[in-house]
């Protein structure tokens, strides 16, 4: 029997085309859902079954293009889904409300990233800038910003980040507030590096950077702050920081004097509240405090046994503490975790940042994984990081040519 062998040049087509269908239909299928969610509807996750089609095909295809680098991340997945299956095992033993049917598709959720990294791949593998990836990743954040825009201007409830009135914040067709996050997180983070470290200069720079203080999440905003940190220490000479820096900001306060109030009152606002309830850190971490003294002490104490320490297991609707790491560690245990955060560690390496910057990104994003939830199980923030590594690329003048 002869072994099926596909020109990488072929492969790199076919992965182009199949990311960029996936990531304008993701967008515009959770945008569908967001609407319909606000409007009322009893059903309003079509785009979970689209995201599962995804991942099936795209486990098919990678066992058809097998190599090394793809093996090693197919068989991390089994390892954890088998650890998995055993984790849920004995957490039913002691906790009689589990909901297997949400565990496991918050499996597949965990493996997403893992599954487009598979088809990042054959991307990887041929030296040759992804221009059709950038294009359609720029037309999709265009489109979002715009309506990110309208809804504020306009009060649109169904652009807002947040479903109540109490809370300000606009993130267009975005689903959920913390994939909102994660997407300006990483839009923010390729804009900056093509401006100011392949100096590019392109207006889609501020059309990212702006509506993103619209998003009013504080992930964003912790982000921002960070990046304006590392900005200055890097670049800027304190004498320009106290000549034009302070000017601009009066300047830029001076014309948005009304939006910035609103933005940022509202923000302080809701901080304050929960400082007044859950204390300092309650309010740094969203009155999560709770969640670790009504779900995780029960989890540990009372439900888990000595696997479910080495295989995790966790029921996502009674145990869900939305702290990135600390939900992993439930979710696959101490084996399962050290296997997920290497494989995923592999796969951030691949990320052709200069070294300074790179761990100033890796930094960053593990401090807001480590305190907000839905990064590792969040289709769409594992989509958009994977886009962050191919669209970020660096082959020299190869992508100013595009």
């Amino acid at each position: 029997m002869k072994h099926l062998v596909i020109k990488k040049s072929t492969l790199y087509s076919f992965s182009i085309a199949l990311l960029t269908i996936a990531f304008v239909t993701f967008y515009f299928t959770d945008g569908l859902g967001k609407i319909l969610r606000r409007g009322g509807s009893e059903f309003y996750r079509y785009s979970v079954f689209l995201k599962g089609f995804f991942e099936i095909f795209a486990l098919g295809f990678s066992l058809i293009a097998l190599n090394k680098s793809k093996f090693n991340i197919l068989l991390g997945i089994t390892i954890l889904f088998f650890g998995f299956l055993i984790g849920q095992f004995f957490l039913s033993l002691n906790f009689e409300n589990l909901l297997f049917y949400e565990n496991f598709n918050t499996l597949f959720k965990y493996f997403f990233p893992l599954i487009v990294a598979l088809v990042a791949l054959d991307i990887l593998n041929l030296d040759q800038y992804p221009h059709k990836l950038f294009k359609y990743y720029k037309w999709v954040l265009i489109t979002n910003s715009c309506l990110l825009v309208i809804g504020f201007l306009f009060d649109i409830d169904v652009l807002s980040t947040y479903s109540g009135p109490w809370r300000f914040g606009f993130d267009g067709l975005i689903f959920a507030q913390n994939e909102a996050s994660y997407t300006f997180i990483f839009a923010i983070t390729t804009v900056y590096y093509r401006r100011f470290y392949l100096n590019i200069n392109e207006f889609f720079f501020w059309i990212v950077v702006i509506p993103s203080i619209i998003v009013a999440t504080k992930a964003v905003y912790l982000y921002l702050i960070l990046l304006l940190l590392f900005h200055v220490f890097k670049r800027v000479s304190i004498r320009n920081i106290l000549t034009f820096g302070i000017a601009f900001l009066f300047f830029v306060y001076f014309l948005f004097s009304s939006a910035i109030n609103k933005i940022f009152i509202n923000s302080y606002n809701i901080f304050m509240y929960m400082y007044e309830r859950e204390g300092l850190w309650g309010a740094l971490l969203s009155g999560r405090g709770a969640y670790i003294r009504e779900k995780l002490k029960p989890l540990i104490f009372e439900q888990w046994t000595l696997p479910n320490f080495i295989f995790g297991g966790q029921d996502v609707v009674s145990h869900y503490i939305e702290m990135g790491f600390l939900d992993l560690f439930l979710f696959f245990g101490i084996f399962g975790s050290i296997l997920y955060l290497y494989i995923f560690y592999s796969i951030f390496k691949l990320i052709s940042f200069p070294k300074d910057f790179k761990l100033f990104f890796g930094i960053s994003l593990t401090i807001i994984v480590a305190t907000a939830g839905h990064f590792f199980e969040s289709g769409i923030a594992g989509l958009h990081f994977i886009f962050l590594l191919l669209v970020n690329r660096n082959l020299s003048k190869k992508i100013h040519n595009g």
